[in-house]
């Protein structure tokens, strides 16, 4: 049962957090005791970081890439080395490798003592997956009883027009997916999205829609009423801005779809804001603090660790392990292609099975490894973002996601122009639509390509 007392709310999450730090150096302990002469001798000698660039899948490599850029394509696969031979660990994290000076302070030391670390999730999960495999253990057993053997999982993409958003829902209903998680965005239509996604959905397929946290109570509660009419809305993300949590509770209240907290004060567990909270791209112990504050609120808890395959199995070893842990996790394991693990982990029917064996239960493809860390990079190529309005402007605009802090800049009207909006005020209902416009053959394109030079160029509607 939620309490609204902030006394109450306060000792509930500091004794829960307490107990949860009090425990880990111990058990640190006493599996290095288990690990035996070979685990106290155990060291890291090396990090080996490996960074690759896998297609996307032909339905929205071109949309995603100049969304996002290069950086939400690449993955970096680290290969933690000992000094016994052949053991090692490996992580799989999203984006481009870490500064090396990051990795400095593992060297020397017994990977053991890391495992109750709270920082970069890819050698968190390589240190799990190297003691495990030091113990002849599955990773689980290094965080706790295992209370299932399988855990619900949801496909991701971004905001794309409405017809694009169609196919996404059947590109992830293949793939073995009951879900899709997307953010939605400033230049397209949620409810024109939403409809057209309902449209194709199989029955029982479900929406994740993450609002960005970023709009005040006003501007959102109508459009959440909007979308319960359609049988594909499964639930609402960071629904508004954190710094009203009584616009949480009223959300929530006016709703039946579920309110998630991701960008949110954990105090919103327990003060009645959220139906479910988020532990996104954390180490185990941070996650694991999680599950038990969700567990004594009463609420699920929903992992989001972005990666490939290795990374879906180190997510789905914590999610059998956390007993509040079943909301449909985000892992972007499918979003590729191909993949440098030899095990696939398929989804099938929502779910993916805990995989066995020790450690994480992957084994390292090197040829797959060797072939995507080698393999060309798509480079930024001049395109214009053309947001039209009806009834309205329409705004020519440029966008390089790859360019520093834009790797987000599509969700955001005010972040992709760079000044004063024109047309309504930036919403996730207005009448709009985006394409991605490039012709740089055509005389027409090359004369707006030069007048968005300094800024974008609006024309009024008509």
């Amino acid at each position: 049962m939620f309490t609204n007392s902030f006394m109450q709310r306060r000792e509930f999450l500091t004794t829960t957090a307490a107990s949860l730090c009090a425990i880990r150096p111990a058990f640190c302990e006493t599996m290095k005791q288990r690990g035996g002469r070979m685990a106290s001798r155990l060291r890291i000698t090396s990090i080996e970081p490996h960074t690759i660039c896998i297609p996307y899948h032909p339905v929205n490599h071109d949309y995603l890439f100049k969304y996002h850029g290069i950086k939400l394509q690449l993955r970096t696969i680290y290969i933690v080395k000992t000094n016994q031979p052949g053991l090692e660990g490996y992580g799989d994290a999203w984006g481009p490798a870490m500064d090396e000076s990051n990795l400095e302070k593992y060297i020397g030391t017994n990977p053991f003592e890391w495992l109750a670390d709270t920082k970069l999730i890819g050698i968190n999960m390589a240190i799990y997956d190297l003691v495990a495999k030091c113990l002849d253990l599955p990773v689980w057993k290094l965080i706790g009883a295992k209370v299932r053997n399988k855990v619900p999982v949801s496909a991701w993409t971004c905001s794309r027009p409405p017809r694009m958003m169609a196919e996404e829902v059947t590109h992830a209903a293949k793939q073995g997916y009951t879900w899709l998680k997307y953010h939605v965005d400033e230049v397209q239509n949620v409810i024109a999205q939403a409809e057209a996604m309902d449209r194709v959905a199989p029955e029982g397929f479900k929406v994740h829609y993450d609002f960005n946290a970023n709009q005040d109570f006003e501007t959102v509660a109508p459009v959440v009423k909007e979308l319960e009419r359609f049988a594909v809305s499964g639930r609402i993300e960071d629904p508004i801005v954190a710094d009203d949590p009584d616009g949480w509770v009223k959300i929530r209240d006016m709703t039946d779809l579920p309110i998630l907290g991701h960008h949110a004060p954990t105090s919103f567990v327990a003060g009645g804001q959220v139906d479910g909270i988020m532990s996104g791209h954390a180490p185990v112990r941070q996650a694991a603090k999680l599950d038990a504050i969700a567990e004594q609120a009463g609420i699920p808890i929903m992992l989001q660790n972005a990666g490939g395959t290795m990374n879906q199995s180190f997510l789905v070893h914590q999610a059998c392990v956390f007993k509040t842990a079943t909301i449909d996790h985000v892992n972007l394991a499918r979003m590729w292609v191909d993949d440098i693990s030899n095990e696939q982990m398929p989804v099938t029917n929502g779910y993916v099975e805990l995989p066995r064996g020790p450690g994480l239960g992957m084994t390292l493809n090197r040829g797959k490894l060797a072939k995507y860390e080698h393999a060309p990079r798509r480079t930024y190529e001049p395109f214009i973002v053309v947001i039209k309005y009806a009834d309205g402007p329409t705004i020519y605009v440029r966008h390089n996601p790859d360019l520093p802090n834009s790797t987000d800049n599509m969700r955001f009207l005010g972040r992709l122009i760079k000044g004063e909006i024109p047309g309504p005020k930036p919403a996730y209902d207005n009448d709009v639509k985006a394409e991605f416009w490039q012709e740089p053959n055509s005389s027409e394109w090359q004369q707006m390509w030069n007048r968005t030079v300094s800024g974008h160029v609006v024309k009024a509607g008509t």
